[in-house]
């Protein structure tokens, strides 16, 4: 009962301030009559369930040939963005006062055509306003036109993408799903530029938004496909870059379909509309786009070396940062429960035998279904012995093993230019007391090699001494391990890609570093923990990052 006296307050105030108006009580709504150019729209107001902690809501009856851009499924009005603009609710009078201003505002200059540019730049909305159904679009970055794979797994739902092993991964990934019988068809990509978007309504419109240079293929595409295919569209509509997925069916009259009849074809159909779809789009460059600020380079293709908890964490962050979307997993351990606390990956990998690498492929793919992954379920050792030519086709490789023996491995491949990519060396001492990483750009120069070994040709960089003797072990197990926790693990690694992001990886030149993170000092000290005199008065959290090379 206090709601509609609420709502009839609304009507009265709206009466008094000159809007023409009735409140219908059986619907709860208020009738609202704006009249332009002697032709009276109807429009009308419903409340919403939490008004007036919401805005109002205004439908319009009857549009009259009007092309509003703003405006929902349902003919109702978008008069607010409502990350911008709040209701206030001890002025809802106003509100609604102000919404049916807006309203009439957006009618004036939809009669005037003065909000073109506002159609146009809400065209995806309008598309998606009469959609048939659904596609997912796993693209790369070939973003010239091109045929696509197709997979149609239920009806009025679609999968594209360049390979259809990433088709599979997808459904596996992110459904559980892994179908037996995969049928394929072929999908067309067309990049149409920058163009105006208002009005597609039938193939005639979509023909005309082709490039005259891409022609070609979308005849070939319909003669291929006896006149039926779905077709991607990648434009730019003036503000952001916009995919349109639309389904094309034409009726070929009798005629076969052939590079002397497509044309002619294609005229007896001009009017033929077609179906709309959906378009879900997890290119990278789109998610950290709309999901992030944008600034990514995804320009270097990595390789990981080491799949455990440094790895793991380390594989995600140089995505999310905008290094990579291309990373390449070598590992053949196997997941274990006893890695569950401190690594990316979680229980539902341990269903079954599984390698790290392998596991963490697929918790990437989870996440970004685009990205291009492999894992390598090797050795090392076998890597480096058989494939070692290989190394110089990525442009970073991280080393994340916490294997003194491999480390020096990779150095000296490094210094003996069989490796010639920029290479990372990632550990961390017992409890996390403190983190490590080596950065080679340049030439392994003498001045480098003193900086990193001391005299026994061992690392002389650690903060503990002798950092062996506080790993452990239990019951019954035959190797040792470094105690720390996850969190600390993700806070060096975090730490380190933000000084390697702004520090190094932005500058153009090419140099050796150390980087040194202190993490549980003030616990190891309580503890007693021998400790090089250089870091025993360091705060934890403490980060230093120096050349190596001069």
């Amino acid at each position: 009962m206090r709601i509609v006296i609420l709502h009839k307050q609304v009507y009265e105030f709206l009466l008094k301030n000159g809007i023409d108006c009735n409140y219908d009580a059986e619907k709860d709504e208020i009738n609202i009559y704006i009249t332009l150019e002697d032709f009276k729209y109807e429009l009308y107001m419903k409340f919403p369930l939490y008004y007036p902690y919401e805005f109002p809501e205004l439908y319009i009856n009857n549009t009259n040939g009007l092309m509003i851009p703003h405006m929902y499924t349902g003919n109702r009005l978008c008069l607010y963005d409502t990350n911008e603009v709040l209701p206030n609710p001890q002025n809802f009078l106003q509100d609604a006062l102000d919404s049916v201003i807006r309203a009439k505002s957006l009618l004036t200059d939809s009669k005037n055509k003065e909000n073109m540019i506002d159609y146009q730049l809400e065209t995806v909305s309008f598309w998606e306003a009469k959609v048939f159904g659904r596609v997912d679009y796993l693209g790369g970055k070939n973003l010239t036109t091109h045929l696509l794979w197709r997979y149609e797994w239920l009806e009025g739902y679609n999968i594209v993408a360049d390979e259809k092993e990433k088709i599979t991964e997808f459904i596996n990934n992110s459904y559980g799903v892994n179908p037996k019988k995969m049928f394929y068809k072929r999908a067309l990509f067309i990049n149409i530029g920058k163009n105006i978007l208002v009005n597609l309504k039938n193939i005639k419109d979509i023909q005309e938004l082709i490039p005259e240079s891409d022609l070609s293929q979308f005849y070939g595409f319909l003669i291929k496909n006896s006149g039926k295919g779905l077709i991607i569209l990648y434009a730019d509509n003036g503000v952001g870059k916009c995919i349109f997925s639309l389904e094309i069916s034409l009726s070929s009259y009798g005629v076969k379909l052939s590079r002397r009849s497509i044309k002619g074809v294609l005229v007896a159909n001009k009017r033929r509309t077609f179906k709309r779809f959906k378009t879900r789009n997890f290119q990278m460059q789109r998610l950290f786009t709309r999901g992030g600020d944008g600034n990514v380079c995804f320009d270097k293709r990595c390789l990981l070396i080491g799949c455990g908890s440094i790895g793991s964490y380390v594989s995600k962050a140089i995505i999310d940062i905008g290094i990579t979307d291309n990373i390449t997993l070598l590992d053949n351990d196997f997941l274990e429960t006893e890695n569950l606390a401190r690594h990316l990956c979680g229980s539902d990998h341990l269903c079954l035998l599984t390698s790290k690498a392998e596991a963490l492929k697929l918790e990437l793919l989870k996440h970004y279904p685009a990205m291009q992954c492999n894992s390598i379920n090797e050795n090392a050792w076998e890597y480096f012995l058989n494939r070692c030519t290989e190394l110089n086709s990525f442009d970073l490789i991280l080393v994340c093993v916490g294997n003194t023996v491999i480390e020096k491995k990779v150095i000296q491949l490094l210094k003996d230019n069989q490796i010639e990519k920029e290479c990372i060396i990632l550990w961390v001492e017992p409890y996390l007391v403190a983190g490590h990483a080596l950065v080679f750009q340049g030439e392994i120069g003498e001045t480098t090699e003193k900086n990193i070994f001391d005299v026994n040709g061992m690392f002389n960089n650690n903060v503990l001494v002798d950092s062996r003797k506080y790993l452990k072990s239990e019951a019954g197990c035959q190797s040792a391990y470094a105690p720390y926790s996850g969190f600390e693990v993700q806070k060096f690694v975090l730490d380190f890609l933000d000084i390697y992001y702004r520090k190094i990886y932005t500058k153009k030149e090419k140099h050796n570093y150390e980087f040194t993170w202190i993490g549980k000092m003030k616990w190891a000290r309580q503890q007693k923990f021998k400790i090089k005199s250089k870091w025993r008065s360091k705060e934890d959290r403490f980060m230093e990052l120096r050349r190596i090379d001069n």
